[in-house]
C-alpha cells in the first residue's frame, strides 16, 4: 500500500513540508539581510558561522530530548518557537531596528532551535508508515526537497525584493502551519521501546537491555555513540551517506567557485543548480522501479556507480552547459540511494534510541558539509580545477568500493523484507 493512503503520513507530509519551506525561504533571506544590515561580507559570513555552530551545539541535546519526550509535542513546540522568532525578526525589520548585534542574537536562537528540533520530523516517520512503505515515503520527501531547493530560493529573493520583512513573515506562517498540522497525526509518537513486553502476549519475553523504563542507558547522552560501537555494519551504512553528502557538496562548491573565477554570468551558473535539480527530480521516478526489482544493497551499489560516473566527467570540462548535464547525471541516482539508505537506517535503530543515534549522524553531517565548503576553495586555489574535481571523483570512487565491500550495505534486503526488520540493540 502506498504511504499516501495513510492519513497520518499525509498530515506529517504537510507539517514537514511547511517546516522545510519555512527553513529555506527564511534562511536564504537571512543571508541577504545579514549583508544589507552589516554592509560587510565578513560580518555576514560570521552570522552564518554562528548559526552553524549553534545548530551543531544543539544537535546532541536535541537527540536526547527526542528520546525522552513525546515527539509530536516537540514538533509543535519547534513550529511555535520558530514562528515567534520570525515574527520578532519581521517586527524589527518593519520598525527599522535591525542591527548587527540583533542579527547575531537571532542567529543564535535560530541555530539552537534548528539543532534541537529539526531532526524530530524525520525521527518519527518510521512510527507513521510501515517498513515496506518507508522507501517510497523517503523518495517522496527527497523529491519534495529537490523542488524546494529549485524554487524556494528564487521565491525568497523575489519576496525580499518586495520587502525585506516579507520572507520572514511567510516563514513564520509556514511554521505556524506546521504546529497546526502536527496534532492531526493520530499515531503514538512517544519514544517507547520497540520490544516492550507490554506490546507482546508473551509475558516471559526478555526485556531488552535498553528498555525505556529500566535501563540507565536510556537517559545517557552518549548512548547514541555507543550504539555505533556495537554495530560496525551500521557504521558502514551511515559512513556511505556521509561520504556521499560530502562528495556532492565538495563537487558543487568546486564547480561553482571555478565558474565565478571564470567570470561566468550568474544566470548561467544558475543553470548548474538547475541541472542538479533536474537530476534529482528525474531520479525520484526511478526509486520505486529499482526497489521493486533489486535488493536494497544492489540499488545503493548501482546508484553509487552512476553518481561516480557523473563526478568523473566533470574534471574534463568547464563549459557551463556541459557541467549542468554532468550535474544532472551526478544527482540522478541520489534519491534512490538516499531513499533505501534512509529507510533502512531508520528501521534498524531502536525507536527509543533513534533520536540520539540520528543526532550523532547529523553532527558529523553538519561538520563535514561545513568543512567541504571551505576545503573546496583551498583545493581549487592550490590544485586547480581539474585536479580538485578529479580528487573529489576519486573520493566518490572510494565510496563505491565501500558499498561493494561492506556487509552492512550488501545485506540490505529488498523492499518487501523491510517490514520484517528488527531493530539492532
Amino acid at each position: 500500500m502506498s504511504p499516501w493512503r495513510v492519513r497520518d503520513y499525509r498530515s506529517w507530509f504537510v507539517a514537514d513540508t511547511a517546516s522545510a519551506l519555512g527553513t529555506t525561504i527564511g534562511g536564504f533571506a537571512f543571508t541577504l539581510v545579514a549583508y544589507a544590515v552589516s554592509h560587510d561580507v565578513t560580518t555576514a559570513g560570521m552570522v552564518g558561522t554562528v548559526f552553524a555552530l549553534c545548530e551543531g551545539l544543539g544537535t546532541l541535546p536535541g537527540g536526547h530530548l527526542s528520546d525522552r519526550i513525546d515527539r509530536k509535542k516537540l514538533m509543535i513546540v519547534f513550529g511555535l518557537i520558530s514562528a515567534v522568532t520570525l515574527c520578532v525578526m519581521t517586527s524589527a525589520l518593519v520598525a527599522k531596528m535591525m542591527s548587527a548585534p540583533l542579527l547575531f542574537l537571532f542567529a543564535i536562537v535560530r541555530g539552537l532551535t534548528s539543532g534541537v528540533f529539526s531532526n524530530v520530523s524525520n525521527i518519527i516517520l518510521p512510527q507513521i508508515v510501515t517498513g515496506n512503505q518507508l522507501v517510497q515515503a523517503y523518495s517522496a520527501n527527497e523529491s519534495r526537497d529537490a523542488c524546494i531547493q529549485l524554487f524556494s530560493k528564487p521565491l525568497s529573493g523575489f519576496l525580499y525584493g518586495l520587502g525585506p520583512e516579507i520572507p520572514f513573515l511567510i516563514s513564520a506562517v509556514l511554521y505556524a502551519l506546521m504546529s497546526v498540522a502536527t496534532p492531526l497525526i493520530r499515531s503514538d509518537l512517544r519514544p517507547k521501546n520497540d520490544a516492550s513486553p507490554s506490546d507482546s502476549d508473551d509475558s516471559t519475553k526478555k526485556t531488552p537491555r535498553n528498555h525505556i523504563g529500566g535501563s540507565s542507558s536510556h537517559s545517557s547522552l552518549i548512548e547514541g555513540f555507543a550504539w555505533y560501537t556495537r554495530w560496525p555494519q551500521a557504521v558502514s551504512v551511515f559512513s556511505s551517506v556521509l561520504l556521499l553528502n560530502c562528495v556532492l557538496t565538495l563537487m558543487v562548491s568546486i564547480v561553482i567557485l571555478n565558474q565565478q573565477m571564470l567570470n561566468i554570468p550568474g544566470w548561467q551558473i544558475g543553470l548548474i543548480s538547475t541541472g542538479s535539480g533536474v537530476g534529482l527530480l528525474s531520479g525520484s521516478f526511478l526509486t520505486t522501479p529499482l526497489a521493486n526489482r533489486l535488493t536494497g544493497g544492489r540499488t545503493v551499489q548501482v546508484s553509487f556507480i552512476i553518481i561516480m560516473v557523473g563526478c568523473a566527467l566533470q574534471p574534463f570540462t568547464q563549459n557551463t552547459y556541459l557541467l549542468a548535464g554532468c550535474m544532472a547525471i551526478m544527482n540522478l541516482m541520489v534519491v534512490p540511494a538516499n531513499s533505501v539508505l534512509g529507510a533502512y537506517a531508520s528501521l534498524i535503530i531502536p525507536n527509543d534510541l533513534r533520536g540520539r543515534v540520528f543526532s550523532v549522524f547529523s553532527l558529523f553531517n553538519i561538520t563535514l558539509a561545513s568543512l567541504a565548503s571551505g576545503i573546496a576553495g583551498i583545493m581549487l586555489s592550490s590544485l586547480g580545477y581539474m585536479i580538485a574535481a578529479a580528487t573529489t571523483a576519486a573520493i566518490m570512487t572510494g565510496t563505491v568500493l565501500l558499498a561493494f565491500m561492506s556487509n552492512g550495505i550488501r545485506e540490505i534486503p529488498d523492499k518487501a523484507a523491510f517490514s520484517n526488520l528488527e531493530p539492532w540493540r
